[in-house]
């Protein structure tokens, strides 16, 4: 296995998929507050990726999947998986958790522009980087789908535009 990021949108999966996968899992929320000057207003840590890196570096990371939706940032990924959900799925679950309307808006808005894509493909090339959409598959199926893929099993070779659901937006 290979040093692999597990990113997305917050509500797309990482965490619960993450828990059911084979695989040596670092959930980088566990580093969040060691990597943080504290939070923001809204309650959200202000990670320093350059901090965040250097923890993650001195820790035993071979053969790991990275978890966190700012994964995509780390250095010496060999790949990344991006998580996808149609951002009128996205956004039911995103009020399930109670995100306040300006959250789960700015959430919505960074899923429709791929945004991640666009971090991760500055971070590493887009020859490296992988999809899966989450919207419909219960979550046993895609940690199946991810766990075939990371055994050389599966490819994943879909890209998903959900760019015109802006328009319903406005």
């Amino acid at each position: 296995m290979v040093r692999c990021a597990l990113t997305g949108t917050p509500g797309t999966g990482k965490t619960s998929i993450s828990k059911l996968l084979n695989k040596k899992i670092i959930h980088l929320s566990d580093y969040y507050e060691r990597s943080s000057d504290g939070k923001s207003d809204s309650g959200e840590w202000l990670i320093e990726l350059d901090l965040l890196n250097d923890i993650i570096q001195k820790l035993d990371t071979e053969d790991a999947v990275f978890e966190g939706h700012v994964s995509h940032f780390l250095n010496n990924m060999d790949l990344i998986i991006i998580l996808r959900c149609d951002p009128k799925v996205l956004k039911k679950r995103l009020e399930k958790r109670d995100y306040s309307k300006d959250k789960i808006r700015e959430n919505l808005e960074a899923e429709a522009m791929n945004i991640i894509y666009s971090e991760a493909k500055d971070n590493i090339g887009e020859e490296r980087i992988f999809e899966l959409d989450t919207t419909k598959n219960l979550i046993e199926n895609n940690a199946n789908i991810l766990e075939k893929f990371m055994n050389g099993n599966i490819k994943l070779e879909e890209t998903f535009d959900y760019s015109e659901r802006i328009m319903d937006w406005y």
